[in-house]
C-alpha cells in the first residue's frame, strides 16, 4: 500500500481504535471514499489489494481495525482481544470464539465505531464527505448496515454478513428500510454461516437492494476472486451515477 496517514478515535466506552486511511497519486481537490470493515478474526490488512485497486481509480480509502482486533485492542488502557486461535479446527469452534469474543468486546456497538470514524474522516480537507461508500465483510458486513442510519452514506458492499442478531435486527432492518440508494450484497450459495440466507432476507428490505450468489461454500473475502470486478462495476456506476465522473 501507498502511504498511509494513520488515524485514532476513542469511543464511548473506552476503546481506542486505530485505522489507515490512503489517498490516490492523482490529484484533484476532493476524493470519494470507500470505508472497508473486515471480517471477525481478521485485521484491516485483508482490504489491501482490493483497496489498491479503488486507489488506481482514484478514490481514497480507508481500513480500519475493528474493536478487539489489530491494534485496536486496548480499552480504558488495558488490553482487551477477541477470542480467537487461527488453528481452530471446525466451524463450531470458530461459532464459539465468535460468541465468546461478542460477549467480551460487544460487537453490537462496532456500528457507533464506524459512525465515529465517519464523522473524523469527513473533517479530512480532501475527502468529499458527500461520496462515501462502506465495504465490508462478516462481521463487517452487518456491521456497516445500521451506520447508514446514523451517517449519510452513499451505497455499500456486504459481503457475507454476519447474523442480524450481532447489532440488532430492528437497527439492521430500519435501516434497509429507510436506505433511499443502491447496496449490493455478496454470499456464496454454500456459505457454512448461512450468509447466502442472511443476505436474502436484507435485500429484500431494501428499495434498491441487489444480490450476487456464487456458487460454492466461500465466506468473507475468499469470494474477492470471483466477485471483484463485480464489485467495483458497482460501485464505479454508483460514484458515476453522483457525479457523472467516468471512474475507468
Amino acid at each position: 500500500m501507498k502511504k498511509e496517514k494513520i488515524l485514532t478515535v476513542n469511543t464511548e466506552d473506552g476503546f481506542t481504535l486505530y485505522g489507515f486511511l490512503h489517498y490516490p497519486d492523482t490529484k484533484e481537490e476532493k476524493y470519494p471514499l470507500v470505508i472497508f470493515a473486515h471480517q471477525f478474526g481478521t485485521t484491516h490488512v485483508i482490504w489491501h489489494e482490493l483497496a489498491q485497486e479503488f486507489l488506481k481509480l482514484g478514490i481514497a480509502v480507508f481500513l480500519m481495525d475493528l474493536r478487539g482486533h489489530g491494534l485496536s485492542i486496548y480499552q480504558n488502557g488495558k488490553e482487551k482481544k477477541i477470542v480467537f486461535n487461527e488453528k481452530y479446527e471446525s466451524i463450531l469452534d470458530l461459532i464459539n470464539f465468535f460468541k465468546k469474543s461478542w460477549e467480551k468486546i460487544h460487537f453490537e456497538r462496532i456500528p457507533d465505531d464506524i459512525a465515529l470514524w465517519i464523522n473524523l474522516l469527513k473533517k479530512e480537507e480532501k475527502i468529499d464527505k458527500d461520496e462515501i461508500i462502506l465495504v465490508g465483510s462478516s462481521l463487517g458486513g452487518i456491521s456497516i448496515i445500521p451506520v447508514l442510519s446514523k451517517e449519510k452514506v452513499l451505497s455499500f458492499v456486504s459481503i457475507s454478513p454476519a447474523p442480524e442478531i450481532v447489532v440488532g435486527k430492528e437497527n439492521v432492518y430500519t435501516a434497509l428500510s429507510s436506505f433511499e440508494n443502491e447496496g449490493f450484497f455478496v454470499a456464496s450459495y454454500n456459505d457454512p454461516l448461512l450468509s447466502k440466507e442472511i443476505s436474502d432476507r436484507l435485500v429484500k428490505k431494501m428499495r434498491e437492494g441487489r444480490a450476487l450468489f456464487v456458487t460454492n461454500k466461500g465466506h468473507g473475502v475468499v469470494l474477492l476472486v470471483y466477485v471483484k470486478e463485480y464489485i467495483l462495476t458497482f460501485i464505479k456506476k454508483i460514484l458515476k451515477e453522483a457525479t457523472w465522473k467516468n471512474f475507468t
